[in-house]
């Protein structure tokens, strides 16, 4: 009994993590196209706030021991790690969006997206033949209650403040109101600290790689009722908002999901894990090789659009020469 529980209160999470994700349109591609194009970067302080909010779920429900949550082991900053975030960030470039936006966008009727785990699959596979070495981990420093502990929440809740703030201004040409997105990536925060604190192992990718031959990584059945009610959320909150759209998929669009998913596989293997996990649970509890892999994706992402934007720039002074 108390195991269907459990698994009605991941349910609910990843549904309500799901609708948070289409609801604030949350992607990583599109906060490296803000960076990159000097924008005002919305959505970059957006997956900072959804971060801290995420920290200041978790860490205390760890310390409290309920549910037997837990937080995520620290990984180091190796070679290995760099090429795994380089490869995510090319992907989700190619894919033109990464891990969260494929669910937002997904909820949208984006149907090319459907190929996505064909790719994750290929990726994580190759990661897996040319691994070399183990991955160094170890327990977080904040994992017990501690004064660097305490220090490190009151840093998030200030974080998790002056964000909410910077993405809640309006702007003149901004109709909508503003709150909604700031709101939106809260309660991806909240959900997705829950989800890692107390199912680490929930998400799709998660759900290839036990699918995957010579895997010893079982996630349990909780994982495959998590993705769906977390597509269902994202469906939801498409419907809400009128945005839902069956696109009919492309054989160009299904070859770039692959391609994508396949680099991006290959990052989750390497690194481990994707941009959702880093953001929502490697992040907030200070991992370092966390922290970095996810800087060298998004900086991955934002010289892959300025190179294409160079190449567009060329191609057009070329052809006016002519």
């Amino acid at each position: 009994m108390a195991s269907i529980a459990f698994d009605f209160l991941i349910c609910i999470l990843a549904f309500w993590f799901g609708y948070s994700a289409n609801r604030g349109g949350t992607c990583l591609v599109v906060a490296a196209h803000e960076l990159q194009q000097r924008r005002r970067p919305r959505m970059f302080v957006g997956f900072v706030a959804a971060s801290a909010a995420a920290g200041l779920i978790a860490i205390p429900l760890a310390w409290s021991g309920t549910l037997n949550a837990t937080l995520p082991l620290s990984t180091s900053v190796n070679g290995l790690l760099i090429i795994g975030a380089i490869a995510f960030g090319l992907g989700a470039l190619i894919n033109d969006t990464c891990l969260l936006g494929s669910l937002a966008r997904l909820g949208d009727g984006e149907m090319r997206l459907l190929a996505l785990p064909a790719g994750l699959a290929i990726g994580i596979l190759a990661a897996d033949f040319g691994r070399f070495g183990a991955v160094a981990t170890w327990p977080s420093f904040i994992a017990r209650p501690s004064v660097p502990g305490a220090a490190t929440l009151l840093a998030l809740a200030v974080v998790l403040a002056l964000a909410v703030i910077f993405v809640s201004r309006k702007t003149p040409p901004r109709r909508r109101q503003s709150w909604a997105f700031g709101a939106s990536m809260i309660g991806l925060g909240i959900t997705g600290g829950l989800l890692y604190a107390l199912s680490p192992a929930w998400t799709f990718a998660d759900l290839i790689q036990r699918g995957l031959p010579l895997r010893m990584s079982p996630t349990g059945e909780v994982a495959l009722v998590a993705v769906i009610a977390s597509v269902a959320g994202a469906i939801t909150a498409s419907v809400r908002q009128g945005r839902l759209r069956f696109q009919r998929p492309t054989a160009a669009g299904i070859l770039r999901s692959i391609a994508g998913g396949a680099l991006m596989g290959i990052g989750i293997g390497l690194i481990p894990g994707g941009n959702d996990a880093l953001i929502l649970a490697a992040m907030p509890t200070l991992s370092p090789g966390g922290i970095v892999a996810y800087l060298v994706m998004t900086t991955t992402i934002v010289f892959g659009f300025e190179a294409r934007d160079r190449l567009a720039r060329n191609g057009a002074s070329g052809q006016g020469k002519k």
